[in-house]
């Protein structure tokens, strides 16, 4: 292999490695679950119209109370980043069980 095709494998390795290091962080400091909570809270003036409808004596469902105007963003390049996310993904967990089956054998030798 030339220097330059080396340098390329090891670049796009560093980045995959630190693209894996920032997405667990990610998901080991409960970003996900964050956002997920703030997206299922009420808002203060959703709360005040649910507290005036009980008084009311309505009858309330929490559907009635939740944000509708939610954008669905699917198109061909949130797909096409999927598909290249689970793509990274593959080849990642299929190199790191590489490595560690070799790291097996030269230790167990």
């Amino acid at each position: 292999m030339t220097k330059t095709k080396l340098n390329i494998i090891r670049l796009i390795v560093l980045i995959l490695v630190f693209l894996f290091f920032v997405l667990y962080f990610m998901q080991a400091s409960g970003y996900n679950e964050y956002t997920r909570n703030r997206e299922n809270m009420l808002s203060e003036e959703q709360i005040r119209e649910y507290e005036e409808d009980i008084k009311e004596g309505k009858d309330v469902t929490i559907k009635d109370y939740l944000n509708k105007d939610k954008v669905n963003y699917d198109n061909k390049v949130s797909e096409l980043g999927l598909d290249l996310s689970y793509l990274i993904e593959t080849a990642f967990n299929k190199g790191m069980n590489a490595f560690f089956n070799m790291l097996n054998e030269a230790v167990s030798s």
